[in-house]
């Protein structure tokens, strides 16, 4: 199964795993599973990081490409059909990068792990 898995939730995996749901832990112990990192949420992490309301042991660039690394995600870009999937969908939520996130599920034909309600109401597999 390929398995995109949402920015909060990938931070818990490296860093607090106890907020992550039991079936969220056993779907990124099944190692049949592809897990992939959005390029969305590379941005939202650097942007969190900048602004100060998340801290990381080191700029994102090292502590992402290492966790990604350690982790055996795969990294996955946005793209330019990606992006007019948006104007495509409705808007449900107004968070973009959630929606970007839902988008990719959606091109990609990906599991969305996430525990965000809000993008739950998209026509897209979820795990949480």
């Amino acid at each position: 199964m390929k398995v995109l898995v949402d920015t909060f939730p990938f931070i818990w995996l490296v860093s607090e795993p106890t907020k992550l749901s039991r079936q969220a832990k056993e779907t990124l112990a099944d190692q049949s599973n592809d897990f992939f990192l959005s390029d969305a949420s590379v941005l939202e992490l650097s942007l969190k990081y900048n602004d100060g309301s998340l801290e990381m042991p080191s700029n994102p660039r090292r502590w992402i490409k290492e966790q990604v690394k350690l982790w055996n995600f795969k990294s996955i870009g946005i793209t330019r059909d990606t992006c007019f999937k948006l104007s495509e969908m409705p808007n449900y939520h107004d968070d973009a990068i959630d929606r970007m996130l839902v988008a990719t599920a959606l091109d990609e034909e990906m599991v969305l792990l996430s525990n965000n309600q809000e993008i739950q109401k998209y026509p897209i597999s979820f795990i949480w």
